[in-house]
């Protein structure tokens, strides 16, 4: 119970912060969605359909992002993958260079060991280069963990963080994107995990624009009998609002 109140402490925290402004002519709400559905039939039966969304509030020197994500397949009728995830961030600026975040998730994982986890932090993040059309931060954080497997075991521990941001715009409408964070478990470093993307997305008409990701999240101490590394490969139509 302390940490599940612990974890909704933070997430209400979160969403009463708003964070980073990196521009004075960006929108002050943007949202983005990407879409990508495969069926096939005949020798294989194999649907399989994803989806995320990203809600970015900016608000002077505060700002406030949501996001969440999905996968899901299903193999000749019998579900083969299961991922969902959600998330809030805030951040706020310290000066040009330095911010201070705040952030709370939560992500279901069955094929992977995870039946749910929560992850709450807060940290620093540098913004060592912020020249267009290059973005790079750097970011460093604690926090806790809340995890229960699908072997029905609880674990509760704090965690250290390290992230990576890196953004490059080829065009106003195209962009590269590559971002990851690993996270130390502070009771058993073994069992630490990190996460990773890179996307790249390119204009089609209006609104609409193509994109590729590749996604890989990995485990040094998995369940017995599972992978330490699962990657997602998706292309599909995004939307920004």
């Amino acid at each position: 119970m302390r940490f599940t109140r612990s974890a909704i402490m933070l997430v209400l925290a979160a969403a009463a912060l708003p964070g980073i402004a990196r521009s004075e002519d960006a929108k002050p709400t943007r949202l983005t969605a990407d879409f990508g559905y495969v069926q096939t039939g005949g020798n294989s039966e194999v649907t399989t359909v994803s989806g995320t969304d990203k809600l970015v509030h900016l608000a002077g020197p505060w700002s406030f992002t949501q996001e969440a994500s999905a996968v899901w397949g299903e193999t000749e009728g019998v579900e083969s993958t299961g991922r969902y995830g959600f998330s809030l961030r805030t951040d706020r600026n310290l000066n040009e260079r330095l911010s201070a975040y705040g952030l709370a998730s939560w992500r279901r994982n069955t094929f992977a060991g995870i039946s749910r986890q929560f992850d709450e932090g807060v940290g620093l993040a540098w913004h060592a280069v912020t020249a267009k059309p290059h973005t790079l931060d750097l970011e460093a954080g604690a926090g806790l963990n809340q995890r229960r497997t699908t072997l029905e075991q609880d674990d509760s521990f704090g965690t250290a963080r390290g992230g990576l941001f890196y953004g490059y715009d080829f065009s106003e409408k195209s962009r590269l994107e590559a971002r990851g964070a690993y996270l130390v478990n502070l009771e058993d470093s073994e069992d630490s995990e990190g996460n990773a993307r890179l996307s790249l997305t390119a204009p089609v008409a209006g609104s609409l624009a193509l994109k590729v990701s590749y996604d890989l999240l990995y485990r040094n101490k998995p369940q017995p009998g599972l992978e330490k590394t699962d990657t997602t490969f998706g292309v599909g139509a995004q939307v920004t609002f």
